[in-house]
């Protein structure tokens, strides 16, 4: 019998703007520049994009804001 273990890693992806800006004011960044990040595509608002193995989930990160997380299950 196959074992799996589940791994995970998160993302630029945040549910709204508003998470972002407090994520990114902990480390110093502004209103403006967490805008030219959206913009440029470094970081993005919305869930995101996964194939049938992975599952996405949100947690509360830096600065008490969420940002979606994805697991992956993996045969071991």
């Amino acid at each position: 019998m196959k074992e799996y273990s589940r791994d995970k890693w998160g993302t630029s992806y945040f549910p709204t703007l508003k998470d972002a800006y407090a994520y990114y004011k902990t480390m110093g960044f502004y209103k403006h520049d967490v805008l030219n990040k959206v913009q440029n595509g470094e970081i993005h608002i919305g869930m995101p994009k996964t194939t049938k193995d992975q599952r996405p989930f949100l947690l509360v990160d830096h600065g008490n804001a969420k940002r979606w997380f994805i697991s992956q299950s993996r045969a071991r």
